[in-house]
This record gives structure tokens, sequence and C-alpha cells, in this order.
């Protein structure tokens, strides 16, 4: 089908529906899931693709999945081709056919035009139970995919229309939390189907011709932009790395090592002398090893489109099979998203910030999540993952970092759940949740504060909680000769003993009256602290954030 030209006062008002699309099919995932994990803290994507599988736009939510649902989307294609017809919905969450990881449902729905595809509708959204051997989803001690829960390929949920219930009932019997699940996969259905109704009434107002025409502008317009970014970089190649926290105590820290070389207006990306991958569950799929490039580069990118796959176009990734950024089946893979894209961002930044120092950020806090199964306050059984207390952002060559703002693979796309919500239907009480004084790295700016988060746990049995975290080892870097921001720090105080919590060491018990204490990292220092203005510092001793009062001069 020949393309036909558009006219710009088309091409921009296209470009916003089509945003405004994506953006209700998030409304309408928020407003009908039944788990806090989506309901509140937002732990889902929504994309929307060209009939080529091509990304066109994707929601304002989560950096890590941009790009990584696009391996999803050719997972589905792969599988069913040309058979799959108007009215069928395809799922998968399995990292080695598309998936991130294995809480992460994905559903497919092709909009079909006139007998053939036109667009995709595609909503990644996290469980909060998929089985395997830790509630939550997270199981620190898996040596083996199959710990971690239910492997889902390229199967269809919806053919011609019609729910298959016998599939659902298979997927939420292998959850703790089956009714929740129900009502999760029911929400995302329901995300990617207000979508295709969107899609389709676009279509009857445009036309497939101009909207086919449109699509291929929009992927043009993000390739422009990367290419005019990257070819005022200058030639030449730098390296940057990164590590997470050892996963054995005393053992080595695994290594995130990449090289950038700039040729013209393009990058290559060589991430191929990364560690190799290992026994535990940091290992990271392509499909999220990709993302977390795209959102690297995305962060410099200053022009219209770095939410389509346009944007990626210029950028060559290498992996090698086998290391941790490209793991071979049948490794455990599910603390990808969580832990192991923010050292994969950081290691591509430290390299990006030898070739524009100006435009990258100081290190942000790295993500440290429990979750709790118990019963609710109702006696029904429950897993709360916590989201709230996400620590900090970096600093830069502007101004200060955001406080408490989150981590670099998704700041602000997770919002913290309602303190009063969480204690109404857990068993928990939220003693403290506050700024964390002195934890943002000292720089000409200053990093942004992680805060204090204390939980009381009022259940009347013991429950079970799962640590899964990073960056107790690894502080948050600083840059420009900026200091580190403080580190995370996590422990239980059960009847006035201290008891440490180590991000990897499994499930453990715990009992009422146990205080759960968090403090997140703060961010990143920029630029030596000595260039700190003495009013700024006085400032920050006015308001807590510094514990040092400073006069300004």
């Amino acid at each position: 089908m020949a393309l036909q030209p558009v006219d710009p006062v088309t091409l921009a008002v296209v470009r916003a529906r089509l945003a405004a699309i994506v953006d209700e099919t998030v409304e309408v995932m928020a407003r009908t899931a039944f788990s806090p994990i989506l309901n509140q803290s937002r732990d889902f994507s929504a994309s929307l693709f060209d009939a080529d599988g091509e990304l066109l736009t994707q929601a304002e939510r989560l950096p890590i999945h941009l790009g990584a649902l696009r391996f999803a989307l050719m997972a589905a294609r792969e599988r069913f081709g040309e058979r799959l017809a108007n009215g069928d919905v395809v799922l998968l969450n399995d990292p080695y056919h598309g998936g991130s990881h294995l809480p992460d449902m994905t559903l497919c729905l092709p909009v079909v035009i006139d007998g053939r595809v036109a667009f995709w509708v595609v909503n990644r959204a996290h469980q909060g139970d998929i089985g395997g051997i830790s509630p939550g989803g997270y199981s620190p001690r898996a040596t083996e995919i199959w710990h971690e829960g239910l492997r889902v390929p390229p199967v269809r949920l919806v053919r011609a229309g019609f729910l298959d219930e016998e599939l659902l009932d298979l997927l939420c019997l292998n959850s703790r939390t089956p009714t929740d699940m129900r009502g999760d996969l029911l929400a995302q259905l329901a995300s990617v189907q207000a979508g295709a109704i969107r899609l389709r009434a676009l279509v009857d107002h445009y036309g497939a011709p101009c909207l086919a025409a449109c699509g291929k502008a929009i992927l043009a317009a993000g390739e422009v932009a990367m290419r005019a970014t990257i070819s005022a970089w200058p030639d030449g190649m730098q390296e940057g790395e990164s590590w997470l926290d050892p996963i054995e105590p005393g053992g080595a820290a695994p290594r995130i090592h990449v090289r950038i070389e700039v040729e013209g207006d393009e990058a290559t990306v060589d991430l191929r002398g990364s560690s190799d991958q290992v026994v535990r569950f940091v290992n990271s799929p392509l499909a999220n090893t990709t993302a977390a490039v795209n959102a690297a580069f995305a962060y410099v990118c200053a022009g219209e489109g770095r939410q389509s796959g346009g944007a990626m176009r210029p950028i060559r990734l290498l992996t090698r099979p086998g290391s941790l950024v490209d793991p071979i089946a049948p490794a455990p893979v599910t603390a990808c998203t969580t832990l192991t894209a923010a050292p994969i961002i950081e290691a591509v930044l430290d390299a990006l910030s030898k070739i524009v120092p100006h435009q990258v950020i100081a290190g942000f806090a790295r993500r440290f999540r429990v979750a709790i199964a118990c019963h609710d306050r109702n006696g029904r059984s429950v897993v709360w993952h916590h989201f709230a207390n996400r620590g900090a952002a970096g600093a830069h060559a502007s101004g200060d970092g955001w406080s408490n703002l989150g981590v670099v693979q998704s700041p602000g796309g997770t919002p913290s759940p309602s303190v009063e919500r969480t204690e109404s239907v857990f068993p928990l009480h939220v003693e403290q949740y506050a700024l964390r004084p002195d934890s943002g790295g000292e720089g000409r700016y200053r990093g942004g504060l992680g805060a204090t988060y204390v939980l009381r746990y009022e259940g009347v049995e013991p429950g079970r909680l799962t640590p899964t975290g990073d960056g107790v080892m690894v502080p948050p870097p600083g840059l420009a000769g900026g200091k580190p921001g403080q580190p995370n720090a996590v422990h239980i105080v059960r009847a006035g003993q201290e008891v440490t919590l180590h991000a990897l060491s499994g499930t453990v018990s715990i009992l009422p009256g146990d205080l759960i204490f968090h403090d997140s990292a703060g961010g990143g220092g920029f630029g030596p602290p000595e260039d700190r203005p003495a009013a700024l510092k006085a400032h920050d001793a006015s308001c807590g954030y510094t514990s040092v009062k400073e006069s300004a001069e």
C-alpha cells in the first residue's frame, strides 16, 4: 500500500489522539484493577504499535518497558502469524519468549481493519503473585526460572471475542491471590479493548492509509530526534561500568561493562564485557536489557518522539549470550526490572557522561522492596508489596536532585500507595515516613534525599516477608566530582532486638509487633562539594536536609 502524503496539522492531531488513546487505556487499567500494586502504584505500561510491530507511542509510565514490549509483540506475531483474527488477544509472560520477568503479564490485541492488522494495543502489568517459591513473585533463592512462578508462552486468552475461561482458571490457580489475579487480568483485557475501540474510531475518521502515513511520520520524527542528538556528540569510544551488590556474602559484585562507540549519527552499545550469568534472579533477559539501554539514551535526547520505536533505530546493541545481560534459559531473572536495570542504565550513563557530561544526571537510588504475605484485616490471603520510599534522584549540572522520586528505571512512574488505604486493608501501620537528612550526596549540587519508612506488622499470626533489593553495598554514584549518596539500609526490630535484612536472603517470618525500618538511598551529588554556594548550604540546614547548619555569607 502506497503511503499518502500527510500534512503537518493532521500529523499533529493524530499524534495527540494516539497519546490520548494510550492514556485512556492506562486510566481504564488503574480504575478497574484489583491489586494495590496496579490500582495505586500503577506498575504497568500501555503502548500502541503499527501493523509492522513498530512502537508508535507509549504512555508516560515506566521507562524500563521502553522497547521491551516490542519483544513480546514480536513473539506473539511469530507464534500465531496470520492465524490471528479480529477479537483475538494474546497473553504471555515468559522472559525467553518476549517477556521481561514472570510477574509481568503482557496482553497483545491486534486491531484488524478490512482483514488486515492495522494496529496493536499492548498492556504489560505486574501481577501481585505468580507462584514460585516466594510470595509476591520475587524468589531470591531461585536457581532456575521454574522456581520463580508460572511460565506462559504466547497463548490466546481471547479467541474471536470469547474469553478462554479454562485458561484464565489455570492462570489464577497458580497464584496465591487468585481473586486479585483474575480481576487484574480482566482489567488488562478491558484496557486493551478500550484502546482498540478508540483506534477503530480513529480509522473511521481518517482512514487507514492516512493513519499508516502518520505512523511512519511519527517513527521518522523519533529517528530524526535521536540522530540529531547523537550527531552532536564527538566521534569515538567511551567505556562505562556499574555493579550490583554481591549476590553472596563476601562474593564478587556482578559487573555491567559497556563500550559506546559514536560514529556520525549512530551509536553502538557493546555490553559483551559484562559478567557471566549467575545462579540468582538478577539476570537480565534481552528485552529488559534493550529497554534499559533505550531508557538511558532517552534521558539525553531532548527531541520529539523519544517514546517511539524510531528513536531506537540509530542505536545498535551488542550482547553476549550467557552473560548477565543476555542469559540463556533456564537462568532465573525475576529481579531484572527491579534491580539489574538500574546498573545497566548507570553504566550507559557513565559512558555518556564522558561524552556529554552536562547532559547526564548523577546516580539514583537503587530499589529495595519487600513483599509481605499474610491475611488482611478481613482474613483474606493477600500479598502486600512495598512501593513507598523509593529513594532519590541524583543532582545534575543545573540543580539539586529530586527527593524520594524513585529509581532510574521508573522515576515517578510507580507512585507510593496511600498510607490510609494500606492501613485500612492490610494488617500494617505506617509509624513514620519522612525525608532522611544527610542522605543526598554532597556536591556543587546536592543529591536528592531518601526517606525513612517504618512499618509495624499488626497481623494476628506470623506472616512471611521476602526482601528483594540492591544498593546496600553500592551507593548511588556522584558525577563530576560529586559525592555518592547514602545507600539503602533495611532491618527489623523485634522485641527491642535489631535483625538485619539481607537483600537476597529469601523469605523470613515476620511476627506481630515487628517493626520494619527502611532508609532509602539518597542521590549522588554533581560537581565538587566545595563549590556549593553558602546560601544553598544554609537553606539545606534550615530545611533539615542536612544536620550541620552553615550561615550564608
